[in-house]
C-alpha cells in the first residue's frame, strides 16, 4: 500500500547537518565519479534497521553529479528497471522509480530557500557550477522531499562509507561489477560504544519487477458484450501512472502526485477517459472498472496497447475474454502528448 507522509517525523540537528554537509563536501572533493559509473553499485547496511542502501555514484557523464542511496529490495528494483529500460520509460514516469536518498550537488538557483538558509545557518560558504551540496527523499508517488533526522543519519553513513570503497576499486583492492552482480557491502558492529566498519564482497541478487494476471470476474458483462456490443476498427492506448500535477494538502508536508487511468484513442490522439485515483494497488480495479464501461459505451475495439509493465497482466484475461488483440510496445504517443501537455501546464 503506498505510504503516507510522516509530517511530525524528527527532523535533522544542527549537528547531524554539520555532519552531513562535511560528508559530502569530502564526497565532492574526492570525485569518485571520474573513476566508477553509475552502475558500479556499492552497498552500505544501515546501522538502524539493517536496510541495505544500493549506492550509484553519479557523475561519469559529467552533468548530473550525485549519490544515490536505494533503499532496500524496492529500490535496489527499481534501479535495476531503469538501468534496463531508461530509453523506453516517459520522462514524467522516470521519478516514481526512485526510492532513493540523494545526495546531489546543484548550481546555486536549484536550491530552495530551505537549502540555502540551511547552509547559511551552518557557516558554510560554496561557489561555482555544481557545488552546492542539496540532499532530498525521493519515493514513489512523491514531490522529491526533505529529509529526516533518520535519513540524514544514513545519507552521511553512506557517503563515507561509500567513498572509502570507491578509493578501494580506484586502488584495485576490491571488485565492482554489476553484470555479474559483484559488489563489496560495508556493515558495521557496536561494541562497548564503539562503532566499527568491515567490508565483505557481496553477490546482488538482481531483482525483476514481475506482476501477476488478474482474472476477470464479472463474466455478466462478458457475457453482455459478446451478445450486444458493436466491434469497432480502433485501437486504444492504455496507461497508469502518475499524473505530473503535485498536489500539497497543506504547507510543510510533502507533496504528492495522483494517480490516473487514462485511455486514448491512437489515430486521432484523442483521450476518451482519464480519472484520477489515490493509491497504486487500485490499478487494476480502477482499469477494469473504466474499461468494462468504455466498451459498453463505445464498442469494442480491435486492439488494445499497453507499454510493458504491470498493465498486461491486469488486461490479458479481459481482452481474452472479449476477444480484443492486447499488444506490448515501448511508447504510448497518444497518452504521452497528453501528459505533456499537463506537465507544460502545471
Amino acid at each position: 500500500m503506498r505510504t503516507t507522509d510522516q509530517p511530525t517525523a524528527a527532523q535533522p540537528t544542527v549537528d547531524q547537518l554539520r555532519k552531513l554537509y562535511e560528508a559530502a563536501a569530502a564526497f565532492k572533493q574526492a570525485e569518485p565519479w571520474k573513476w566508477l559509473y553509475d552502475a558500479d553499485l556499492i552497498c552500505v547496511e544501515n546501522p538502524e534497521d539493517g536496510v541495505i542502501g544500493y549506492c550509484s555514484v553519479m557523475g561519469r557523464g559529467g552533468t548530473y553529479f550525485a549519490l544515490g542511496v536505494y533503499l532496500g529490495e524496492a529500490g535496489f528494483a527499481g534501479f535495476n528497471y531503469l538501468m534496463g529500460n531508461g530509453d523506453t520509460i516517459p520522462h514524467y514516469e522516470t521519478l516514481h522509480y526512485q526510492d532513493a536518498l540523494m545526495a546531489s550537488f546543484e548550481d546555486r538557483e536549484m536550491l530552495d530557500k530551505k537549502d540555502r538558509e540551511e547552509i547559511k545557518g551552518l557557516g558554510l560558504a560554496f561557489r561555482g557550477r555544481n557545488a552546492w551540496p542539496q540532499f532530498r527523499r525521493f519515493e514513489p508517488g512523491y514531490f522529491p522531499w526533505f529529509i529526516t533526522s533518520a535519513e540524514c543519519s544514513f545519507l552521511t553513513t553512506a557517503l563515507r562509507q561509500v567513498l572509502i570503497v570507491a578509493n578501494q576499486y580506484r586502488q584495485g583492492q576490491v571488485e565492482l561489477d554489476y553484470a555479474q552482480g559483484e559488489t563489496v557491502l560495508r556493515y558495521s558492529a557496536e561494541e562497548n560504544g564503539l562503532r566499527t566498519w568491515e567490508s565483505r564482497e557481496f553477490q546482488l541478487d538482481i531483482p525483476h519487477l514481475a506482476y501477476s494476471p488478474v482474472e476477470f470476474l464479472d463474466d455478466l458483462l462478458v457475457q453482455r458484450l459478446k451478445r450486444t456490443g458493436t466491434r469497432t476498427n480502433a485501437i486504444l492506448q492504455v496507461e497508469t501512472c502518475y499524473l505530473p500535477m503535485p498536489i500539497q494538502e497543506a504547507k510543510g508536508r510533502r507533496p504528492s502526485f495522483p494517480r490516473a487511468f487514462i485511455v486514448a484513442e491512437k489515430k486521432s490522439g484523442v483521450v476518451l477517459d482519464c480519472h484520477a485515483y489515490a493509491d497504486p494497488e487500485d490499478d487494476a480495479n480502477e482499469t477494469l472498472t473504466k474499461i468494462g464501461r468504455l466498451f459498453s459505451e463505445k464498442g469494442i475495439p480491435k486492439e488494445i496497447q499497453v507499454r510493458p509493465g504491470k498493465m498486461g497482466p491486469i488486461l490479458e484475461d479481459f481482452c481474452k475474454k472479449t476477444d480484443v488483440k492486447l499488444r506490448v510496445v515501448d511508447r504510448l504517443a497518444s497518452i504521452e502528448i497528453f501528459v505533456r501537455g499537463l506537465s507544460e501546464q502545471f
